[in-house]
């Protein structure tokens, strides 16, 4: 099975067949070490043992902490990957900037909830950095699809705090031929 795994700008083609894992064409020797139900807490890659805590974040987005490192990353099949560059070479938008933190900080308070409409400019967090409040505002008239993170949570400089989705997807008939 074949994936691609987007994290930031970066694009790694992800396959597995028959208990092989290949990264970009590259072999990479992988053992699972540790599981709870059906998901790997940790593993072995290269040689090198990793714990993982593996969230879902929405559709194909994941939250990751490896070894207490967290990373953001996007994971689509083959035909989800081709609609994503259609779109991109067609110049299409694949929807509203996520809210991201300018600075590292502290999440004081999240305004809104998954499901929520904001308008262009309206406060969606408020993160302290040097002892100073700062509202990160909605780029656009949007719906919030996802809020990666909590009050009282410390951030990094360009970590995702929310997602957001269009607003104009009321039309049922839009996802056909």
């Amino acid at each position: 099975m074949d994936y691609f795994v987007h994290i930031g700008d970066e694009r790694l083609h992800v396959s597995v067949k028959d208990g092989a894992l290949e990264v970009d064409g590259t072999p990479m020797p992988v053992e699972v070490l540790g599981r709870v139900g059906d998901t790997v807490r940790g593993l072995r890659l290269s040689g090198r043992g990793h714990r993982v805590i593996p969230a879902r974040n929405g559709k194909g987005r994941w939250q990751l902490r490896i070894d207490g490192r967290r990373i953001e990353a996007e994971v689509l099949d083959r035909g989800q990957e081709a609609i994503r560059a259609a779109k991109m070479a067609a110049g299409v938008a694949t929807g509203p900037a996520p809210l991201e933190a300018p600075m590292p900080g502290l999440v004081l308070r999240i305004d809104v909830e998954v499901g929520d409409e904001v308008t262009e400019g309206q406060g969606v967090a408020i993160v302290e950095a040097m002892k100073m409040e700062n509202e990160l505002t909605a780029a656009a008239a949007a719906r919030v699809s996802a809020i990666h993170v909590a009050e009282g949570e410390a951030v990094e400089k360009g970590q995702t705090l929310v997602e957001f989705e269009p607003l104009d997807d009321s039309d049922p008939e839009e996802d056909e031929g």
